[in-house]
């Protein structure tokens, strides 16, 4: 099997991104549901339901922030596609690729604690509270994470591939009607 191209990759990060970002909304409007007492009676009701989709939602997107980021050389990633596209493009616009991404990398590290220490793996050295801890990573991280690749994303598509991104931006508001027509 051949290869995939640097459009096609491009391609499979703009989906990763849109699916990192509606898991993350689903997750916060979930957790933030429950800030009411009638629906935190209700959630208590169906605990292990709830308890099951909160952790798959974080699980999802720690897992697809961190592939977002990650250096291999095999798989669809940031990394990947600089160095498909570098041979096409300017060095001063690959320096500044390279530049956004080593600026984000302090945040992409922690998602990489969470990734290789809870959800990938399970470390022996900490328990969960441990983990998250040393990960120190709040919703404000990953929002800003997911802004990153957005914007890292729509400038490498308009300066190199000719095209924009239209990012879903109501994934929120779809998440509020959807857990308001669920019956708890």
């Amino acid at each position: 099997m051949a290869a995939l191209t640097a459009d096609q990759v491009r391609q499979e990060l703009f989906m990763r991104i849109n699916h990192a970002q509606i898991h993350h909304d689903l997750l916060t409007a979930l957790r933030q549901c429950t800030a009411t007492q009638e629906n935190l009676v209700k959630f208590n009701r169906n605990v292990r339901f709830f308890s099951g989709v909160d952790s798959a939602l974080f699980n999802s997107t720690i897992v697809l922030l961190y592939t977002l980021y990650e250096r291999r050389s095999d798989t669809v990633n940031f990394g990947r596609l600089l160095d498909l596209i570098q041979p096409s493009i300017t060095t001063e616009d690959m320096a500044s690729h390279t530049k956004s991404l080593e600026a984000i990398k302090p945040t992409w590290i922690r998602v990489g604690i969470l990734r290789n220490e809870m959800v990938g793996h399970q470390t022996l050295d900490r328990d969960r509270a441990a983990v998250q801890s040393k990960a120190n990573l709040g919703f404000s991280d990953v929002d800003g994470l997911l802004a990153h690749a957005k914007d890292l994303l729509f400038d490498i598509s308009c300066r190199h591939f000719g095209t924009h991104l239209d990012y879903m931006d109501d994934s929120k508001s779809a998440v509020a009607k959807l857990l308001s027509r669920v019956a708890l």
